[in-house]
């Protein structure tokens, strides 16, 4: 079973926040995110009983974190996509991960459809807000062209809402106690 795990943080605590997760064991992949969310994390287990009960207890006691959301993917198999190479949605930073709602019944004809496209790195079926999650490997510069011209053509593509992961700076302070902030 796999899932995604949308992660909201407090103010001034990416830093500290991003370090305990890279503790952790069982947290192989998080990467932050521009957008709704501030860390998007994959999670694997065996049940989605197993991956809300590890996040409820090991990401939810990190201090920093103020709110989760935990959105399952739905098997290929499950859901239909019997026979199609279809790679889940890697966490990488510097891609964007494309969120789509799907009208009535036209999911999986979508999740194909994006399966076939050169430039989408992976698809997955969620269950929860956001019918499907793909995987534009590219910067945003370059992926809103593709998510406005080829994505948003896909028929039954009713809406999407994107978040863009980024390579975490926490940047150096190069001031001394008597420096003026610019």
């Amino acid at each position: 079973m796999d899932a995604y795990v949308y992660i909201r943080i407090a103010s001034g605590s990416m830093a500290e926040v991003l370090a305990v997760l890279a503790a952790k064991p069982g947290i192989k992949r998080v990467v932050p995110t521009v957008g709704e969310w501030d860390l998007l994390l994959y999670a694997r287990g065996a049940t989605l009983d197993e991956i809300g009960n590890s996040v409820l207890a090991e990401v939810h006691q990190i201090p920093g974190v103020v709110q989760t959301i935990t959105a399952p993917v739905v098997p290929p198999d499950r859901a239909g996509l019997f026979g199609i190479a279809v790679a889940p949605p890697q966490i990488l930073p510097n891609a964007c991960y494309v969120h789509i709602k799907a009208a009535a019944g036209k999911a999986v004809d979508i999740g194909e459809a994006l399966a076939g496209m050169e430039e989408i790195d992976g698809v997955a079926l969620l269950a929860g807000r956001w019918d499907i999650l793909a995987c534009i490997a590219q910067p945003w510069e370059t992926a809103c062209g593709i998510i406005l011209e080829q994505v948003h053509a896909i028929p039954g593509v009713l809406s999407t809402s994107t978040l863009v992961s980024i390579a975490f700076d926490e940047g150096e302070e190069d001031r001394d106690q008597f420096s003026a902030w610019s």
